[in-house]
């Protein structure tokens, strides 16, 4: 069995628009097999093939992996039935443009 990297997420608040803001933090512990920080590097190095800045490339490698996540551990779920082909098919498509500025350098 592969050992899954373990990973926390944290989400705070930095504004001060809510008056409760100081104490709005939100943390998820997940597991996930795949290097998260290293597929973070190789979208940074494929920013051509995205056009995303590296924040946006940081943010949809981080959010792809939290949704993908959910979607997977919930099969079946009558919610993300029609979209997963959809995700499916956006990861495939993703991966394949990555691959593919990856080759060209």
């Amino acid at each position: 069995m592969k050992k899954e990297h373990l990973y926390r997420v944290t989400l705070e608040q930095l504004d001060a628009v809510s008056p409760d803001a100081a104490s709005r933090q939100l943390q998820l512990d997940f597991g996930n097999h795949d290097d998260i920080f290293s597929i973070i590097e190789i979208e940074r190095q494929a920013a051509a093939a995205t056009g995303l800045s590296a924040d946006d490339g940081a943010m949809l490698v981080v959010g792809l992996k939290l949704f993908g996540k959910v979607i997977m551990s919930n099969r079946g779920n009558e919610l993300f039935s029609a979209f997963e082909p959809h995700f499916i098919d956006f990861m495939k498509n993703l991966k394949k443009n990555l691959k593919k500025d990856a080759t060209e350098k």
